[in-house]
């Protein structure tokens, strides 16, 4: 499908995710007119995304948005890198209202199916996560309803690309299953941990801003959770290797609280609203190209060497994870959520 096609597609697409968005600010929006473009409402947007990142260019894009739709009532103030916390703390903080908005990746600290995002070859490709992560999915339709039981807007996801695995170390054996003799870096979630238990690997939970100096002190030889994008901005002098197997859609969400949306007026929240799912639709248009991109840029500039899973292996991968890392996340998610992840899966074939 093109890239013209696809963005029509998105943009009747676009609607279905009103339903579960609502429209405005919401029944607790106050429709307050304490602010204007002389005295604008200053909202927070954090994320991990460091400044060379494609979430980095949408986020610029949207507070850009915002600020010339709202005629300047309005002003997102983006903060990258990590700088108002990592994305466990974040997301507390904006279910208490405390940060404003956050691109990021949900944490399920407060609800295991928050991680549900993450579920390990769900999507094996960019033409499927397009389907299965689009506004009208059933994905999204699950993180809506979840974050809205913390007080949270769910308003789209952004997709960076795919996870693969960034490794100081070779791996013995990249037979699904088969003991890698590599310690790796997870997050906690069990999205993440389960699965690479798993596939074979000594899996050590770390929080993400410690990944740098825990492979630099050898705490452990390489990590699981970023695109070849985020290796390179974050890692590419650090790493050796770097495996694009397609664990993980790389779909971080973005969100805002509850409290800061109904700040403003039921004008201004649709235009925020809006600005951040047409940034969402975005992002599938281009992640892509970037994928291409910064695979080339880590061998290119750093020496780094990209393994490409053939298709055989990916399906390999994809078929034992499924089998085996799935059910045991039934315990944590919910038998109805992934019965409904592989009724969604099937309907691609």
């Amino acid at each position: 499908m093109t890239g013209r096609k696809l963005i029509a597609l998105f943009m009747v697409l676009a609607l279905g995710i009103t339903t579960f968005a609502g429209c405005g600010g919401g029944d607790n929006n106050s429709g307050s007119a304490d602010y204007s473009a002389e005295n604008p409402i200053v909202l927070r947007l954090a994320s991990d995304a460091p400044l060379e990142h494609i979430a980095t260019g949408l986020n610029k894009g949207a507070a850009e948005k915002v600020k010339e739709r709202t005629e300047g009532r309005v002003e997102v103030q983006y903060f990258p890198a990590s700088q108002l916390g990592g994305y466990e703390t974040v997301y507390e903080e904006i279910v208490m209202g405390v940060v404003d908005m956050a691109q990021i990746t949900i944490p399920d600290a407060l609800d295991a199916r928050l991680g549900a995002a993450y579920v390990p070859y769900y999507a094996t490709s960019f033409e499927e996560a397009k389907i299965l992560y689009a506004p009208d999915s059933y994905m999204a339709q699950v993180m809506s309803e979840l974050t809205a039981q913390n007080d949270v807007r769910f308003l789209g996801f952004v997709l960076e690309g795919f996870i693969g695995t960034g490794l100081v170390t070779e791996p013995k054996d990249m037979v699904p299953g088969a003991p890698k003799g590599v310690k790796t870096r997870t997050p906690a979630m069990a999205t993440f941990r389960i699965p690479q238990e798993d596939l074979g690997f000594n899996a050590i939970t770390l929080p993400y801003a410690e990944v740098p100096t825990a492979i630099q002190t050898k705490v452990v030889e390489g990590w699981v959770g970023g695109t070849p994008n985020m290796n390179y901005s974050w890692l590419g002098e650090i790493i050796n290797y770097m495996y694009v197997n397609y664990i993980h859609a790389e779909a971080t969400s973005y969100v805002i609280s509850e409290k800061s949306l109904a700040k403003l007026t039921e004008e201004d929240a649709q235009i925020l609203i809006d600005v951040f799912q047409e940034q969402s639709m975005e992002s599938f248009i281009v992640s892509q190209e970037n994928e291409e991109l910064y695979k080339k840029k880590l061998e290119d500039d750093y020496g780094v060497v990209v393994y490409e899973f053939s298709e055989e292996e990916l399906a390999a991968n994809a078929e034992y994870v499924r089998k085996n890392t799935w059910p045991k996340l039934e315990e944590l998610l919910s038998k109805e959520l992934m019965d409904g992840f592989r009724a969604e899966v099937e309907k691609l074939k």
